[in-house]
């Protein structure tokens, strides 16, 4: 990828830049010098949170770092190397540390190297996954938190033996400084990366558009209960970490993941760009509070807690996408695909469920069974493709005249079964006839007219299922006998 997206016509989607396309050179130049500037700037922003050499509560540039290589790919790769030399340099004479110009240079250098190719690597990983069409968003998150963990963890592998090989950090602080300095890169990149891909967003090319799409990052709606939630939200964030700062003792600290509970209230029930901006205001925060409070004694717990709550978020956001395909798949599974009404696993299943009812609040229910008259000449005459729509005529006139309480489902071939809850015998004899006189009315052909034949019965108290549906098979029969396209009835004592 070795042009930013935004010089082609179709990428932008910031009218205020369109003036850039006149000039390729010039746009790739502003892009980048924008790019370096920001860089600088969340770096700079999470040494405000340093807590000891060369680990913060959070480290933003990660997160940018890895949001900038997924949408720009390569071209990210200058504006990023040349800030992480400006920021090395920056180091050696904040920090004072016994290396000449040369040194300095090649520390940045390295530094650019150990930084960039790990999430680079990571980026690259999840742009062929978007790439080759994965759409699932809950396991696009799994893949993006295991990810990020884990190119975060080989990055601060990597920076610290620079650090140490650079003489910018002594041998003995490497025990104590890993783990912090790898969970707050991985809060970066977990907490910001969403932010920053949200935030550059008019660049990225179409492989990442899905992405965007995928998480629904629409304009935010703002309303007053909207302004409530958030700032419910981050008064709850205060006073956990007032807690803290007051009473200054590990339990005190740990009130922070009562913030999970909040975050998920959000997380299922607003917009994904709210969420992302959401998660990276409360990131900010507790950063911002652990420097004015002075917890830095309790740094690690508020790492950990960054990064919980993102990840909670993060799965929450993919709740409603579980929540569509689980009924998608389910109505799959129980419904008929010809005639899209319910299938005959799903009609025994419901049968069973209503005749416990029925017995449990003592109303009265019916079973009505029908088949098309002489469907098989239909299939001979005019095929099986006109076949099924005939079929799937007779459902929906069916469902005309049925309550939305009822149930329809086929059984099988041409033959149907309705369940009718709290219906007694002569209603639903009624309910029968209206069906078979729709169903005369219906035009299927110019030539060819359908009817059905059915069969009702009533449940009695103590009977089951296949009980009920053998009396009313039989009643099916005897309207067949006596001539079709009628209605017979069969109480339960005529069951033989």
């Amino acid at each position: 990828m070795s042009n930013f997206p935004l010089l082609s016509s179709q990428s932008s989607t910031a009218p205020w830049l369109d003036w850039l396309r006149q000039d390729r050179w010039l746009a790739k130049s502003c892009l980048q010098l924008l790019l370096l500037l920001l860089w600088l700037l969340v770096w700079q922003l999470g040494r405000l949170v340093e807590y000891t050499e060369h680990a913060s509560v959070w480290f933003p540039a990660s997160g940018l770092s890895f949001a900038a290589l997924l949408l720009f790919g390569l071209a990210a790769v200058p504006a990023l190397g040349v800030g992480a030399v400006l920021m090395t340099l920056w180091t050696v004479q904040h920090y004072q540390l016994p290396l000449d110009g040369a040194e300095a240079v090649r520390a940045g250098i390295l530094f650019a190297v150990a930084h960039l190719l790990p999430y680079g690597l990571g980026a690259w990983l999840l742009r062929v996954l978007l790439q080759q069409g994965q759409r699932h968003l809950p396991k696009l998150i799994i893949m993006f938190l295991l990810i990020a963990a884990l190119s975060s963890l080989a990055a601060a592998a990597a920076v610290i033996t620079q650090l140490v090989w650079c003489q910018m950090l002594p041998a003995d602080a490497v025990l104590g400084t890993w783990l912090p300095f790898w969970i707050g890169d991985m809060a970066g990149v977990i907490v910001l990366a969403p932010f920053f891909i949200m935030l550059l967003s008019m660049f990225h090319r179409s492989a990442v558009r899905r992405l965007h799409d995928m998480l629904d990052l629409q304009k935010i709606q703002w309303s007053r209960p909207l302004f409530a939630k958030l700032l419910l939200n981050m008064l709850l964030l205060t006073c956990a970490m007032m807690l803290a700062q007051l009473f200054h003792t590990d339990n005190s600290a740990f009130a922070i993941f009562f913030l999970v509970i909040p975050q998920m209230w959000l997380a299922c029930t607003e917009s994904a760009r709210l969420n992302v901006l959401n998660l990276a205001l409360c990131s900010f925060l507790i950063a911002f509070w652990v420097h004015v409070f002075d917890l830095f004694e309790f740094v690690m717990v508020y790492q950990f807690a960054i990064n919980v709550i993102a990840a909670n978020t993060l799965f929450a956001m993919a709740l409603p996408t579980l929540i569509e395909d689980n009924t998608r798949l389910r109505r799959m599974a129980f419904t008929d695909k010809v005639t899209r009404v319910a299938n005959r696993e799903w009609l025994e299943q419901q049968a069973s469920i209503a005749i416990a009812r029925a017995q449990r609040v003592q109303q009265p229910l019916s079973l009505m069974v029908f088949d098309v008259d002489h469907f098989k000449n239909i299939n001979d005459l005019y095929g099986h493709q006109l076949g099924d729509q005939a079929l799937l005529l007779v459902c929906q006139t069916a469902q005309q005249c049925l309550r939305p309480s009822d149930l329809l489902a086929r059984y099988g071939g041409d033959e149907f079964v309705v369940v009718l809850p709290d219906t007694p015998l002569a209603l639903a004899q009624l309910i029968a006839e209206r069906i078979a006189r729709q169903l005369r009315q219906a035009a299927f052909t110019q030539d060819q007219h359908l009817t059905a034949s059915f069969g009702v019965t009533e449940w009695q108290a103590g009977e089951d299922y296949s009980t009920l549906f053998r009396r009313a098979d039989k009643a099916l029969y005897q309207a067949k006998v006596q001539g079709r396209d009628q209605v017979a009835v069969m109480a339960a004592g005529d069951l033989a």
